[in-house]
């Protein structure tokens, strides 16, 4: 059986998900780290195709639906953790900062979100 989970974990992040609108894995990842939690979400922020005509041409010859629901599968829960009490928002702290000393400077600490994974 095809795994088509398999195939989005090792696929290159301009890999299409749907070869008509040009949609990429790439952009399937950006719209879930603005919210997109489904497929109803995700059509919302993204081009996709009418009913999975990009089929029989994309390279997993799965439609766009399925390739963006197996992408949400395995990526919604990876990011929900990450962001978990917050998140890492280092580079958000680090671009906002006025100076070096208004920097969280890369340290985990309740000032800066409360990393859950960042390991810095």
């Amino acid at each position: 059986m095809f795994d088509l989970e398999a195939l989005w974990r090792s696929a290159a992040p301009d890999v299409k998900v749907c070869t008509i609108t040009g949609t990429t894995k790439n952009m399937v990842l950006s719209a879930v780290m603005n919210g997109a939690k489904d497929f109803e979400s995700l059509a919302k922020e993204l081009s996709l195709c009418k009913d999975d005509e990009c089929a029989k041409i994309n390279a997993s010859g799965r439609g766009c639906r399925e390739n963006a629901e197996a992408l949400l599968a395995i990526y919604v829960p990876v990011y929900d953790f990450m962001t978990e009490n917050g998140g890492c928002s280092h580079v958000l702290n680090d671009l906002a900062a006025k100076s070096p000393k208004d920097s969280c400077g890369g340290e985990r600490s309740s000032a800066c979100g409360g990393c859950t994974l960042c390991g810095e």
